[in-house]
């Protein structure tokens, strides 16, 4: 696109800027429904199957990070306890 344009007034560069913008969100908007539908026309599973297969897998994905947190958990927990200890010996 070429931007080397002249602009007589700061008007009709402001009007020719909102132009390109409303353009824009408007082939936007027509893509992400045109493509919303032929999601819909090609999906392989139905509906419901689709949304027990997204639950499934958020499920198994918080699973995981609960457990790949628990131990760091733990450290921190153990390590608090003994900065604590550490911190009230020296304070006495």
């Amino acid at each position: 696109m070429n931007t080397d344009r002249t602009y007589y007034s700061h008007d009709a560069e402001v009007r020719a800027l909102r132009t390109r913008t409303v353009l824009t969100a408007i082939f936007l908007m027509v893509g992400l429904g045109i493509g919303a539908v032929a999601a819909l026309l090609f999906a392989p599973m139905s509906g419901k199957k689709t949304r027990h297969n997204l639950a499934q897998g958020m499920e198994d994905g918080l699973r995981a990070g609960r457990d790949s947190l628990e131990p760091v958990v733990k450290r921190l927990e153990k390590e608090f306890s003994e900065l604590r200890k550490s911190v009230e010996e020296r304070i006495k």
